[in-house]
């Protein structure tokens, strides 16, 4: 079982994935979300802990699933986060997550 810190962490981890996915600073991400900017940057470093109705703020706030947040399940990862993501790599980087895609069709067929 992964210790209280390692979990903190992880979570953090994701949070602030899906903040800089959607290119929001962290006063932004907190104000949309309805929470403090240093405690976000707490939770980001791991030294804090969200509790369920945190999660939910952010869960609503950013159209994602708690399961991503909770558990790191990249299918409850809201796509249009992940096209924003993927949008926000220049011409050189599109080309190599392209190859990477053909790649992983490959082994999937």
């Amino acid at each position: 079982m992964m210790i209280d810190k390692d979990y903190n962490l992880m979570v953090g981890l994701r949070i602030r994935e899906i903040r800089e996915s959607m290119h929001l600073s962290r006063e932004k991400f907190s104000e949309k979300c309805d929470i403090s900017a240093s405690f976000l940057a707490d939770v980001e470093r791991g030294k804090k802990s969200l509790t369920s109705k945190t999660i939910y703020k952010i869960c609503t706030a950013c159209n994602i699933s708690a399961d991503y947040i909770i558990l790191g399940h990249k299918e409850g990862f809201d796509k249009d986060v992940g096209i924003e993501l993927l949008n926000s790599f220049n011409e050189e980087q599109m080309g190599h997550i392209v190859n990477i895609l053909y790649e992983i069709r490959k082994i999937s067929s």
